[in-house]
């Protein structure tokens, strides 16, 4: 026999010119017969021609109207969904012993084209249609309720299977990009995220059924397909979840919850699989972006869902330990603080890390307020040993001699509240030994703090403060002139000044009375002439 021909371009651009052809000449009316006529055990063959408009849906919607693409592909789709339905109802879809041969046929005929209705509305929610179109969001609605459906008729229990086949699509779907915090602005994801923190079951098998499917992922997916997966799954949990300690069972779910296992309401079986999943998904090759994002939420929106919290230190230490960006050991002091404080995590070089991060980009940095609240929580401690709380003292005493009048802000009343804390640094300030060095003793490049001998040292640099440029710093600065009677400040009242804020107040100061100017007026800048009529400078004699 000759060999077969293959396809030419050219009958392959025909059939598909056939099948938009196809597309437009039907009209809504069309479709609706073609489902209506399902009905008839003898027209399931309808079927075919309805899936087969279906999926030719993304591949057409460019090269039509949109609108009109949206309202026949929302059409095909619904009308799939109400036959499938009824069919789900009548019991056409379940196999049964009493079925004869040709029934068992007919029910497996069905269930392959049901298949097939799943895949392409998967396909329809992974696939980037270049524009934003509510009909993918449909699709993942009419998804939903075929969870639904399968749970009432089909299984009598939640389709985990199915369920999985919709997590693995979106979290790969590549509509949108990643942002620059490490987020995806995929707008399926993100209305399904607005699902997902309503429903308890949606929840629980989320992190039941991705357990293996994340780890998986690792060995087979490209480096840029993993941050997209990354991004999609935070986006999904960050807004938190809906877990209580107390009438778990009070929960909302997206299924009926007589189906429901007493296994999901578990508190230990639901954390041991969502610790998995966030192990899995931390291994993997984050940008940095992303390395801040899950940093930021850690503390609040993974550590209490963990079983084993503990778990994190590696991860946490290794965050802590990076000096290039001073911003990933800032997001990770929170986290950080968390296992000491309530999961007994012994970490020896917290101080000496901690005294590091003390740098002049630090004032520069938009978590500046967050390091600070977190270090003036860490250094609160009467037990802290005085050459440690003297270090930071100084060395914030001269880092403020370079840095912005914002951050002067912040380290003035920072200061005082140590010294007021820590009596025995006051030595700093009132050092009465006859025989002190003449000269700083502090060594400001020893990045042990216990090393600095900053004790030893004296706070010359308040002084220059209190002749600051700014008017509003330099009165602040006064107090350290003054004896120490004033309670500790509020360091939330100062944590969120900026350059702007600096100049609001300025703007909107009352003065009590006007100022008084006393001025010579002059016609002109060069107001006298010689006697060729050339003007003269004011006050010089040529």
């Amino acid at each position: 026999m000759p060999p077969k021909r293959k396809p030419s371009q050219k009958s392959e651009t025909n059939k598909q010119k056939r099948h938009k052809d196809e597309l437009t000449v039907l009209s809504l009316e069309d479709v609706t017969s073609l489902g209506e006529q399902i009905r008839d055990a003898s027209k399931f063959n309808n079927f075919i021609t309805l899936l087969s408009l279906l999926q030719r849906i993304p591949s057409t919607f460019m090269e039509k109207e949109v609108t009109d693409t949206e309202k026949m592909g929302r059409h095909i789709l619904l009308t799939l969904f109400e036959r499938f339905e009824a069919l789900f109802k009548e019991g056409m879809m379940v196999g049964s012993k009493k079925h004869n041969e040709k029934q068992r046929l007919v029910v497996n005929w069905l269930a392959d084209k049901y298949k097939a209705f799943k895949s392409t509305i998967l396909k329809m929610l992974s696939t980037d249609l270049s524009n934003e179109t509510s009909l993918q969001l449909d699709s993942m609605e009419v998804f939903l309720n075929l969870i639904k459906l399968e749970s009432q008729t089909l299984e009598k229990q939640f389709p985990k299977k199915t369920y999985q086949l919709f997590l693995e699509a979106i979290l790969h779907s590549n509509i949108g990009k990643v942002l620059p915090d490490g987020s995806s602005n995929n707008f399926i994801v993100m209305d399904f995220a607005d699902t997902f923190k309503h429903h308890w079951d949606l929840q629980f098998y989320f992190f039941d059924n991705l357990n293996e499917v994340l780890c998986s992922w690792k060995d087979d997916l490209s480096e840029k397909e993993l941050q997209r997966i990354f991004a999609n799954f935070v986006t999904i949990i960050r807004n938190g979840l809906q877990f209580h300690s107390e009438d778990l069972e009070n929960e909302n779910t997206l299924v009926v919850k007589d189906i429901l296992p007493s296994t999901i309401y578990k508190h230990n079986k639901f954390k041991s699989h969502f610790q998995k999943c966030v192990l899995s998904l931390l291994s993997y090759p984050l940008s940095s972006s992303q390395y801040k994002l899950i940093l930021s939420i850690l503390h609040k929106r993974i550590i209490p869902y963990m079983s084993q919290p503990q778990s994190l230190m590696d991860f946490l230490t290794d965050a802590y330990n990076l000096q290039d960006d001073l911003i990933i050991p800032i997001l990770s002091l929170n986290s950080l603080y968390e296992l000491m404080k309530s999961y007994n995590l012994e970490y020896p070089d917290f101080y000496s890390k901690l005294y590091s991060l003390l740098r002049p980009e630090l004032f520069y940095t938009r978590y500046r307020s967050r390091f600070f609240r977190l270090c003036d929580l860490f250094l609160s401690s009467t037990h802290l040993s005085a050459n440690l709380v003297a270090s930071f003292i100084k060395k914030l005493a001269r880092l403020s001699l370079t840095s912005s009048a914002s951050g002067v802000v912040i380290i003035i009343p920072f200061i005082y509240n140590l010294l007021k804390r820590h009596p025995t640094c006051m030595i700093m300030l009132h050092n009465t030994d006859d025989n002190a060095q003449v000269g700083d003793p502090f060594d400001n490049l020893e990045t042990n703090p216990l090393n600095t001998q900053a004790i030893k040292s004296s706070l010359w640099e308040l002084e220059t403060l209190m002749r600051h440029y700014h008017p509003n710093i330099a009165t602040l600065a006064k107090i350290f002139g003054e004896p120490f009677r004033k309670p500790n400040y509020n360091m939330e009242d100062f944590l969120d000044w900026s350059y702007q804020s600096l100049l609001e107040t300025e703007k909107s100061r009352r003065y009590k009375s006007q100022a008084a100017l006393e001025f010579e007026t002059f016609d002109g800048v060069l107001s006298e002439k010689d006697k060729e009529g050339n003007y003269l400078l004011q006050g010089w004699n040529l």
